[in-house]
Order: C-alpha cells, then structure tokens, then sequence
C-alpha cells in the first residue's frame, strides 16, 4: 500500500486566459490530469498517491470547485477549459514541498468533449492498472516469500458464473420446425454448461433457473448482480423467415441498449458500488467508467468465444451483433446473449436436440469461458 501522504494546499488562479492550479503536497505525485465529462457535467481529473485526508475548496476562472476524496483531487468546472502544461516540481530553495501545476486554456466545448472522452479511456486503463498493482500488493503481503499467484483464487474466491436459460414456463419461445420449444432446448443447454463448469474448480456456477418455470428479465439481471457475477451468459435458439438461415452467434449491448441502462439501473436498484465520500460528479464519472468497462469486457468475451463456437458447428456472418435485450442491460456485470442456432433451420434443430453435439457445443462455450478468465489471471496477477 502507498505511503500516507498530505495534500497541503490547493490554490486556482486565473481566469481562463490561462487558469493555473497548483497543488502543495508532502510527497512527490505523478502528474497526470484528465477531463471527464458526464451528463453535461465538465471536470477535471487528478489522480493522486497515498492521500487519504478528504478536502474540497472554491475555485475560479472556469474552475468552479474542488474535493479531494480518495486519492483523486477532482476540479468541477463551469465552462470548457483545456490542460495546456502540466509539470511536477520537487522541493527547491525555499519552497519545502513538492507541487503540481496545471495550465488550463479555454476551448471550445466541442474541443473539450473530444479530449474528454480519449482521457475517459485512458483515465479508465490507469484505474485498472492501479486495481492490478493494488491486488498484487494484497497478494504478496498475504506469502511474501512467494510468487504472486492468479486473480480471484488467491484468496479462495471463484468465478462466479451465470447461465440464463432464455424463456420458460409460460413463455415457450420459438418453436421448432420439426417439434420441440425453445425453452427447453436453452434449459439442456445450460445443465450441460454448467456440469462441465463445476468440473472446473476455477468456477462457481449459477442458474437463473433450472426447471420449466418463467422469469422476469430484470429478476435474471438482479439475480446476477445480487450473486456477484463475473459473466453472465444468456442462452437462446433463434428462428428466421428463411429456412435456410442457421448458424450461432453471439450479442452484445447495442448503442441503444446502452441509452435504457441507466433508466432500468435506477428502477430496479442496481446501483454501482462507488466509494463513500466521493463527490456527487466524481461519482457519475467513476460510474460512467465502470459502464465502459463493462462493455468492453463482454465484446472481449465474445470475440474470444466466436473462435471456439466455430469449431463446434455453424455461425452466422457477422457473428458478433450488438441489440439492446434486456438481459445484457447490467451496468457492472459482463454479458452476452449466445442465439446457439436457428429453430427453424432442419440441420441447427438436430444439432440443438442431438446429445451429443450438445455436448460439443456446450464444450466450446466452456473453453471461451476459460480464454476470457485465463485473460483477466493474467492482467489480475500482472504475469503477463
């Protein structure tokens, strides 16, 4: 853990033409400063290390206030302003303490949100790198005399993975050319996922359900946030028109699925764990991350799934899609909605009602699952 370090003073001066802030600390900081920006709400960004004592202060030419509030010094501002230099000063003559300056100019809010959302993405990669060397830190400390060890088993825990079986009781979903209802094929499927899961001791392994009876799509997102899912895998049949489309593929969130996340998050009391103190827009930026990196973690998935799904049988072309169903709407829950082939297709039904190419199929999903979390051992770990 980094040292305890204390933030001495922050002052802003300026108006715009530049704006400069300097901050007086008893430890020297890596000056790094990002703009955020988030519901129309603009700030700045500066991560700091080992500061623990919260403060917060008023600004001026442009920056509106200022708090500090674990190990992030955050400035709201009320017009769009630019980081045109920043630079971290050691102790010298007969200044004692170690200081950050930012220069900021004024730019254009079109300027501002541009360079707002590539430091969203870099800021976002530094708090995984800090999440990663933290958990190292944990680790170590836990067998000094040893290596680091691998992510979440380090400590006992598993991957915690849910298995939606689309539709059920009184919802059959599509039916099947030649005999036979969607809902059952997705339950076969997920009791023949999740027996090869516990196999791996790697994992632990939830339901949404497993015999014939119908659940509401926010209740199979709540059940997965509320067991604490790593990933969480919807399984379905599709059907088309064409008797002659088959072939998997695999869903992510859409564009507007994402636009509906924050209105389901506030009706169903999915809240986003966001530490205590932390100031209201700081708040809704470190959410905004934690979304983005949600996203990103379930095209991961899916793309290392799709290689596998193809050595089991058929996929569509374009077989990553993207749509807006329900069950991919958790906010802090990586997820995908795997269609394992077309119901209305003569060829994909005896594949999804043949045992043993069940077997198969589950199997490749199952060595996706392992590439997704071999993956997350590693960055977790930092062996890469």
């Amino acid at each position: 853990m980094a040292a305890s370090a204390e933030v001495r003073r922050v002052q802003v001066v300026g108006n715009g033409e530049p704006t400069r802030i300097t901050i007086w600390s008893d430890t020297a900081q890596d000056a790094r400063a990002f703009l955020a920006e988030s519901d129309g709400a603009r700030s700045l960004i500066l991560p700091l290390t080992g500061v623990i004592a919260p403060r917060s202060g008023d600004g001026m030419g442009g920056v509106e206030t200022w708090a500090l509030s674990d190990d992030t010094l955050s400035f709201a501002l009320d017009k769009p302003l630019m980081v045109a230099r920043v630079l971290s000063l050691p102790p010298a003559g007969n200044e004692p303490l170690y200081r950050v300056i930012i220069d900021l100019q004024t730019v254009s809010a079109a300027r501002f949100s541009s360079v707002a959302k590539r430091d969203m993405r870099k800021l976002g990669a530094l708090r995984a790198e800090e999440q990663k060397a933290a958990m190292n830190l944990e680790m170590a400390s836990l067998r000094p005399d040893a290596p680091v060890v691998r992510s979440k088993r380090a400590s006992g825990q598993k991957y915690v993975v849910v298995i939606d079986a689309g539709h059920g009781g009184k919802d059959p979903g599509a039916l099947a050319i030649t005999g036979g209802k969607e809902k059952d094929i997705t339950l076969r499927a997920a009791l023949a996922l999740k027996k090869r899961l516990e196999n791996d001791p790697r994992y632990s392994v939830r339901l949404t359900r497993d015999t014939d009876i119908y659940i509401e799509h926010e209740d199979r997102v709540t059940m997965a946030r509320d067991w604490g899912a790593d990933l969480f895998i919807s399984l379905h049949a599709d059907a088309a028109m064409s008797p002659k489309t088959s072939g998997a593929s695999v869903y992510t969130i859409s564009a507007n699925g994402e636009r509906r996340i924050d209105k389901e998050a506030n009706k169903n009391n999915w809240r986003i764990p966001i530490e205590d103190g932390a100031p209201e827009q700081l708040s809704g930026i470190l959410k905004d991350l934690v979304k983005r990196e949600t996203k990103t973690r379930s095209a991961e998935f899916a793309e290392m799934l799709l290689p596998e799904l193809e050595k089991s049988g058929p996929v569509l072309r374009n077989t990553h899609r993207n749509a807006g169903f329900y069950v991919l709407l958790a906010p802090d829950v990586p997820a995908v909605l795997l269609e394992m082939g077309f119901v209305t297709n003569r060829e994909d039904v005896k594949r999804l009602q043949s045992d043993k190419a069940m077997d198969k199929s589950m199997t490749a999903v199952k060595r996706g699952i392992d590439r997704f979390f071999d993956k997350q051992d590693v960055l977790l770990a930092g062996q890469g």
